[in-house]
């Protein structure tokens, strides 16, 4: 049973059940070291890439790569912002890497001159220190785990009797008896040495599984990409793609709708090139023209010579398999109403082509599921996660747990096939590489006791082969990268080096203020509409307030005429009565009420309108003009009240 496969697996299990944490978060500390380090703010896919390959020997893959980077986001250590990745420099200073690693490159420095200096004075040697790193880690490849075992369980064993290990087995024993801190140094480079082991696992050779009978169909955006006809930032991750595929034996293709579809996109960019018509150009292929400063001539050459791209990238463009020929066949309109639903599409095209390609890929399968994409018959590939996340929701109330869905993103196919064979050993000396792992894990002595148990259960179960750690890894890893995409964030950040990534959130931000600036714009007319509505509404309820008010008013006049004309009636024969009272008459007997009452009443009427007309100009016509007009008042506030109405507004005439 080899010792390096028995502690791989048992670290692997332990840090999944005990943290929930899988192969490749192994390599998150070494993306936040780089950008720690960086003199730049923005987290760029390539730069980083290329920094993590200078930095610690490890070629990552961009689509890993952009994994990693979520996750680091998710944990504080970046966060996004219009589309930009930044470094949160606090969070990431407060990991500590470089402190560990330089920690234990002392360490390691410290034990090889201690060494030496053991070898020349008790056994008369006189090692180099290129000879003493080579017995030390001879030593620990055969040794780590037994002398991690013999200081938890505070037992020594026999030296051998001979040779480089002799005398470094010796050198350990003299530690055990008086020299504790070089047994802790030696203990730490122990450690170091399994963890780099289970990061590092040597000549693996991966999972060999290979691609049976399974044709891998790609969508328009995954060809533009990979063509390069939206740049090379976006051409790469494709590319990558693409040769893992051929790698593990998938049979490349596409349909001729989407061939179609794409020559189709290079006419209408070429065509807005020809015509200047460019204001209202946004998408990733057509903004790429512009900026690399292609013309229509252009455009027309790279359409013409679709085929033999194609070709070069070895991917057959076949007809979408009939109804006649493969029976299974999904609910198409209700999918497409889903995906209108889910999606949202401008262009209805767009929605009938992806429609018409899953409904190909699930005939393909007839009606089979698979939990390998190796053995799944057919898969879409698209750079839409959106599309790749509806169709999931859609089909997988029919589908077994765990089964590979009809449509994956090009990032998440990437990464489960990386996973199969991540991590070569990068070509650093192995101080470096005990260094780097041992910074990148840094497991408590608590983790390390729960290492030990599980190393001790896997020897008594029996044989473990390499093969089961590479499918385990493979598995949890793979559920974790899957998880990672059903919040689709995987496509949410800039690609491209620095100042492109600058620029385009310069960009992004100048359309965020413009569109602001049109939200506040139409927000303003919504108002300013709003308020014209409420300003006819108060018009046109004061305009009939008004005339309701009119109405009164004319109501109340005319009953103030019928008192004054009333008024008049009744005086009139009065006063003549009262004048005729004046002359001296005699009169028939009248009742006494009469000579007590009427008659000094009417002559005092009599009397009290030629005094007020001497004086002051009155006469029954004017006095009868006022008692009208107090009349009209009076009714007029008794209707107000009666109607509710105001006495008084600004706007009475």
């Amino acid at each position: 049973m080899s010792k390096t496969v028995l502690t791989s697996l048992a670290i692997l299990k332990v840090n999944w059940d005990r943290l929930g944490i899988d192969y490749v978060e192994n390599f998150i500390p070494f993306v936040i070291e780089c950008a720690r380090t960086s003199s730049d703010n923005v987290i760029s896919l390539p730069t980083m890439q290329q920094m993590v390959s200078d930095k610690f020997g490890l070629r990552l893959p961009l689509n890993t790569l952009r994994m990693i980077i979520i996750r680091a986001t998710k944990r504080g250590y970046f966060r996004r912002d219009s589309g930009v990745i930044y470094k949160v420099q606090e969070k990431c200073e407060a990991l500590d890497f470089r402190r560990t690693k330089d920690a234990v490159e002392n360490t390691y420095s410290r034990v090889i001159t201690r060494l030496r200096q053991y070898a020349n004075d008790l056994h008369g040697r006189s090692w180099s220190n290129i000879d003493a790193e080579k017995a030390i880690l001879d030593f620990l490849g055969d040794n780590s785990l037994s002398l991690l075992f013999d200081l938890t369980e505070g037992r020594r064993r026999d030296s051998p009797s001979e040779g480089g290990r002799f005398l470094v087995a010796s050198f350990v024993e003299q530690a055990h008896g008086s020299d504790p801190a070089l047994l802790d140094d030696l203990e730490l480079l122990a450690r170091g040495n399994l963890i780099a082991n289970a990061m590092y696992l040597p000549d693996s050779g991966g999972i060999k599984k290979q691609f049976r009978n399974t044709f891998v169909y790609f969508d328009t955006s995954v060809i533009a990409y990979a063509a390069g006809f939206a740049g090379p930032n976006r051409a790469a991750p494709c590319q990558e793609l693409m040769e893992l595929l051929v790698q593990y034996g998938a049979r490349l293709r596409c349909f001729k709708e989407t061939r179609t579809e794409l020559q189709g996109i290079l006419d209408a960019c070429a065509a807005r090139l020809r015509t200047g018509q460019l204001r209202h150009a946004y998408g990733p292929t057509i903004e790429y023209f512009v900026e690399s400063g292609k013309n229509a001539s252009d455009l027309e050459l790279m359409c013409a010579r679709l085929p033999a791209k194609l070709r070069a990238m070895r991917i057959e463009v076949v007809d979408r398999p009939s109804f006649d020929e493969f029976e299974y066949q999904i609910d198409e309109k209700g999918f497409e109403d889903h995906l209108e639903q889910s999606i949202g599409y401008s262009n209805p095209k767009a929605r009938e082509h992806d429609v018409n390609c899953i409904s190909a890929i699930a005939r393909r399968r007839r009606g089979r599921e698979s939990r390998d994409v190796e053995e799944c018959r057919a898969l879409f590939v698209t750079t839409n996660s959106a599309l790749a996340r509806a169709t999931r929701k859609f089909f997988q109330g029919e589908a077994p747990q765990g089964a590979v869905a009809l449509a994956v993103t090009d990032y998440a196919l990437a990464n489960l096939l990386w996973l199969k064979d991540p991590a070569i050993a990068p070509d650093l000396p192995r101080k470096r590489l005990i260094a780097d792992a041992y910074a990148a894990m840094r497991p408590p002595t608590s983790l390390w006791k729960a290492y030990l148990t599980q190393i001790a259960l896997l020897e008594e179960s029996g044989k473990v082969t390499t093969e089961e750690y590479l499918l385990l890894r493979h598995s949890l890893s793979a559920k974790a990268a899957l998880m990672d995409l059903t919040d689709g964030k995987e496509g949410a950040f800039t690609e491209g080096t620095v100042t492109e990534v600058l620029e385009v959130a310069k960009e992004k931000l100048r359309a965020d203020l413009r569109a602001q600036v049109e939200a506040e714009k139409q927000r303003r007319y919504q108002v300013e509409e709003e308020l014209q509505c409420k300003q006819e509404e108060l018009h046109n309820r004061d305009e009939e307030l008004l005339a309701q008010r009119q109405r009164l008013r004319g109501m109340a006049g005319r009953i103030a005429i019928i008192a004054r004309r009333t008024l008049l009636i009744v005086s009139c024969p009065l006063l003549v009565i009262g004048v005729l009272l004046t002359f001296p008459w005699s009169f028939p007997a009248l009742p006494s009420f009469w000579e007590t009452y009427v008659t000094p009443g009417l002559l005092l009427l009599v009397l009290s309108l030629m005094l007020g007309n001497l004086i002051f100009g009155a006469t029954l016509r004017s006095l009868g003009n006022r008692f009208e007009f107090r009349v009209a008042a009076l009714m007029t506030r008794v209707f107000f009240r009666l109607f509710g109405l105001p006495e008084k507004i600004d706007q009475d005439p």
